[in-house]
């Protein structure tokens, strides 16, 4: 020890000698190697029965159905109905009546910038491939002159919009 300090009790306790550990023996370490491999079985055990009755809770079966969508829909412009007039439901009803034969994205009702309600139902689309579905979408809804006016603009965003008149039968 450091000749600075004074002694203490500390320093007069006795030395011990020798290993301070028991001699392990061959029967020692196998038994130690199976309870890790028996802890390792029952923590395996637990884990796959808990993921077992997790999976059990799942809300699907085998009488659940999925439904993909059409990939034609996907190929086909999407269509937005809009409702420019102040009759009830009157876009959701021609959308659904759309949506058979069309991809029909959203209902909605419409406010023209100048107020007031829209007098002429028109069909626009922006590009003038789509003209053709268009033409055929104005054919479906008739008017009160015969059927809705088709016109190419680009006030709105979709390929094909819909904006619902007051001249619907």
């Amino acid at each position: 020890m450091a000749d600075k300090f004074p002694m203490d009790e500390f320093d007069t306790a006795p030395q011990h000698g020798g290993r301070h550990r028991i001699r392990r023996t061959a029967k020692h370490r196998v038994n130690e190697f199976l309870k890790i491999v028996v802890i390792s079985a029952v923590v395996a055990l637990v884990g796959f029965g808990g993921l077992k009755l997790i999976d059990n809770l799942n809300s699907f079966d085998s009488t659940t159905v999925v439904v993909a969508q059409n990939t034609d829909d996907l190929n086909r412009p999407v269509v937005v109905v809009l409702d420019g007039t102040t009759a009830q439901g009157l876009a959701t009803k021609w959308a659904t009546k759309l949506a058979n034969n069309y991809n029909v994205a959203t209902a909605a009702n419409y406010v023209p910038t100048t107020g007031g309600q829209v007098a002429t139902t028109t069909v626009y689309y922006r590009d003038s491939s789509n003209a053709f579905t268009a033409a055929a979408i104005a054919k479906l809804i008739g008017t009160k002159t015969g059927t809705a006016v088709v016109t190419q603009s680009n006030d709105f965003t979709d390929a094909i919009t819909v904006v619902l008149g007051t001249d619907l039968k």
